[in-house]
């Protein structure tokens, strides 16, 4: 009967290991678009306070889109930004990024006559 060598327990404890963690990153990681050094970036463009933006999507899946306030597009008008999860006062419509069912970042807007 031979036992196993110290190098061999290590590859049958770390391989595993190993595998576990990169199924635990890949889940984590799958459609992150909102990273840190993504955030507030929609349609690939800097969203602010005082920000016009067009909704190319629905209400239930909007497209958010940054457009010239004095656009006949506009939809909407940033009132604030939050880099979390926020409730926007009575009022102003709701835009929220998240990822794996945590608020990445919060827009507040204001509806635009249209």
């Amino acid at each position: 009967m031979s036992t196993l060598s110290h190098q061999t327990k290590v590859k049958i404890i770390a391989i595993p290991l190993a595998l576990i963690i990169a199924g635990v990153w890949y889940y984590n990681s799958r459609g992150n678009t909102t990273g840190p050094e993504q955030q507030k970036k929609v349609a690939s463009q800097t969203i602010d306070t005082g920000d016009c933006v067009q909704n190319k999507g629905t209400e239930g899946d909007p497209d958010l889109t940054k457009v010239d306030c004095g656009a006949a597009t506009a939809d909407y008008k940033v009132k604030e930004d939050w880099p979390l999860d926020h409730a926007c006062e009575a009022g102003l419509s709701q835009y929220q990024v998240t990822r794996n069912g945590r608020a990445q970042y919060t827009l507040c807007m204001e509806k635009l006559a249209g």
